[in-house]
C-alpha cells in the first residue's frame, strides 16, 4: 500500500510540474514582450502548502507565481506596488491587461485531469 501510495504522488508532483510548466509558458505569451520583466518573473515553485481561507493546508504539487523584485513600480506618491497584480486587475488610470487568469482558465481542466490520469495510473501499476 505504501509503494502505491508512494508512486502516486510522486507521479501526481512530476505531472503538476509539467502542467504548471505549460500554465506559466501560456502567461509569458499572454504577457507580451513589451514587459520583458513581467514575463521573465512568471515561474513555477515546489509548494508543500497553500494559505486559503481557513488558513494553511497541506498540498502536493506546485504553484504558478508572477512577479519578483524587478516587477515593482512605485507610484509618484512613493508606494510601492507589484506590476504583476497591476497589470492583472488594472488601476483608475490603466486598464487591465490580465495574463494570468486567462492563461489558468485556459488550461486549468486539462491540466486536473492530466494529474488525475497520472495518479491513478501509478497507483494502478503501484510503483
Amino acid at each position: 500500500m505504501r509503494t502505491h501510495a508512494k508512486a502516486a504522488i510522486e507521479a501526481g508532483r512530476s505531472q503538476a510540474r509539467k502542467e504548471g510548466e505549460e500554465i506559466a509558458s501560456l502567461a509569458r505569451a499572454f504577457a507580451g514582450a513589451s514587459d520583458g520583466d513581467l514575463a521573465a518573473s512568471i515561474r513555477v515553485e515546489e509548494a508543500d502548502a497553500v494559505m486559503t481561507s481557513q488558513g494553511r493546508s497541506g498540498f502536493i504539487g506546485v504553484v504558478v507565481r508572477a512577479g519578483n523584485d524587478a516587477t515593482i513600480v512605485t507610484n509618484k506618491q512613493g508606494e510601492r506596488f507589484q506590476n504583476a497584480k497591476l497589470q492583472e486587475v488594472g488601476t483608475q488610470s490603466m486598464p487591465a491587461k490580465p495574463f494570468f487568469n486567462p492563461a489558468k482558465r485556459l488550461r486549468r481542466k486539462q491540466a486536473m485531469a492530466a494529474i488525475r490520469r497520472a495518479v491513478r495510473k501509478a497507483w494502478k501499476e503501484g510503483g
